[in-house]
């Protein structure tokens, strides 16, 4: 038989569902603005009605008990989120090459009147012009200074290469460390979600956090997530695990000893190398050992080549002193990194041996054949002149630039529309928030009524039915 109070049961359920209704209304809303959180919706079901079938009970039938909430359910799509996750690694990887390769743009600085080719331009011309009147003091000094201003811009531009280097390589060491960091927090995370799991709740803003913390590893590096127990993940970057559900594998960062190592990662666990195929860490890398180490190097081959066919033959010619046998750029210049003029050519420019004959201060033939070095294919297997060179290596520079801004506006576009499908499930809707605490504040009033009219049945039957017979 039922009791009295069956009805007050009923309405203390109801009372109590429509306050959680209410509340998580009230966290929707205040989370509106929060990056990264996920509406969140309270599925309700009846509770389970009376009698039980179990139960030995002869009456009308059952009679139901009420409402519960059934969960309190996320909304997010994982599909689509794992999609942003891949998707975000490529944006990071071509943001971060794209920039880089913006940068040696600049320090190459071409076309410009201030860059490489305007600078061997400007000393090719010297020597035509020296050629023409060997004789004259005047044309000497130019070829000096102009020699001088272009060693001093294979020397500036090769210091910002190796300085940008240099500093791509201390940001792969920042980049290593967010990824612990961020490996910590999440291992941390993990721990917590699998408490509240095993206490069979929903760990609605945990997942939250950590659905964040895998975008921000996404757009470091490639990462592949496994679903573990208790809803938590598994993280592995290249098939070695980064975290597995509170357990982390730190990247050691190995920083280098000389200016000629750069920057080492190893597995914390087994010292093996780390390898990246994705975010902006793989961009940093291929910046660092293959953009700036190629240019570099072309630098490198440019002024070598540059040092080399001068001085051969310079040293076979005479200056106006007669003086032979004297490079024109210091013996000691092998590359960009040292190239300098003779300082006795600096100090005397009529050591500069323009004639092929001794005693012959009008003849320019040597200074015509330093001139017509800027036609020698030189490079390449003597199948390409230095200018050549110079404007290949920018011109592949540009193609690299142009596809990185294409790929970057593409892979911008992907993400966003990704996210706005992801937003669909996930954002907060404030019209929707306020119709559904509506819905939940005339539902809380209505029980609420309720209990007061069942408090009045049986404030009748408890005050004024017991009153026969006095």
């Amino acid at each position: 038989m039922r009791s009295s109070f069956f009805g007050m049961e009923i309405m203390r359920r109801s009372l109590q569902t429509q306050r959680v209704g209410l509340e998580v209304t009230a966290h929707n809303i205040a989370n509106a603005n929060t990056p990264g959180y996920s509406r969140q919706v309270v599925n309700l079901k009846a509770s389970s009605p009376f009698p039980y079938p179990s139960a030995n009970y002869h009456g009308t039938g059952q009679l139901g008990t009420g409402v519960d909430v059934s969960e309190v359910k996320r909304m997010r799509n994982d599909f689509v989120e794992a999609q942003i996750r891949k998707e975000t690694q490529s944006l990071g990887y071509w943001n971060t090459v794209g920039r880089n390769i913006w940068q040696v743009e600049m320090i190459i600085n071409e076309p410009s009147e201030n860059g490489l080719s305007a600078s061997l331009q400007r000393y090719w011309e010297s020597w035509q012009m020296l050629a023409g009147e060997a004789e004259d003091g005047g044309h000497r000094a130019p070829v000096a200074q102009r020699a001088n201003e272009l060693a001093a811009t294979f020397r500036h531009t090769r210091d910002q290469l190796v300085s940008l280097k240099k500093d791509t390589d201390d940001t792969i060491g920042v980049k290593a460390d967010q990824i612990n960091g961020l490996a910590r927090e999440l291992a941390a995370v993990n721990k917590q979600i699998s408490r509240v799991d095993l206490m069979d709740q929903e760990p609605n803003d945990l997942l939250d956090r950590r659905d964040q913390i895998l975008r921000d590893l996404s757009n470091i590096t490639n990462i592949s997530v496994i679903d573990g127990r208790q809803q938590t993940v598994t993280v592995q970057i290249n098939g070695t695990s980064l975290v597995d559900f509170d357990t982390i594998n730190e990247i050691e960062i190995i920083k280098p000893k000389s200016k000629d190592e750069v920057t080492r990662l190893v597995w914390s666990k087994g010292k093996s190398p780390v390898t990246f195929n994705g975010g902006e860490i793989k961009g940093l890398v291929e910046t660092r050992d293959d953009l700036l180490t190629q240019n570099l190097k072309n630098l490198d081959t440019m002024a070598k080549a540059l040092i080399d066919a001068t001085n051969a033959i310079h040293r076979d010619g005479f200056g106006l002193d007669n003086t032979t046998g004297l490079s024109f750029f210091d013996a000691d210049s092998t590359d960009a990194s040292n190239i300098k003029v003779s300082e006795a050519i600096l100090q005397n420019p009529s050591k500069i041996a323009a004639s092929t004959r001794i005693n012959a201060p009008g003849n320019g033939d040597n200074a015509l054949a330093i001139a017509e070095i800027l036609n020698m294919p030189l490079l390449n297997g003597n199948t390409t002149t230095i200018n050549a060179f110079l404007d290949g290596m920018v011109a592949k520079l540009g193609v690299q630039g142009q596809e990185a801004i294409r790929t970057i506006d593409n892979q911008e576009t992907l993400v966003h529309y990704l996210n706005i499908e992801q937003n669909q499930y996930t954002s907060v809707s404030l019209d929707e928030e306020m119709a559904n605490m509506m819905k939940y504040q005339h539902a809380y009033n209505a029980a609420a009524r309720m209990v007061s009219t069942l408090d009045d049945a049986l404030d009748t039957i408890i005050s004024r039915m017991g009153i026969v017979g006095r």
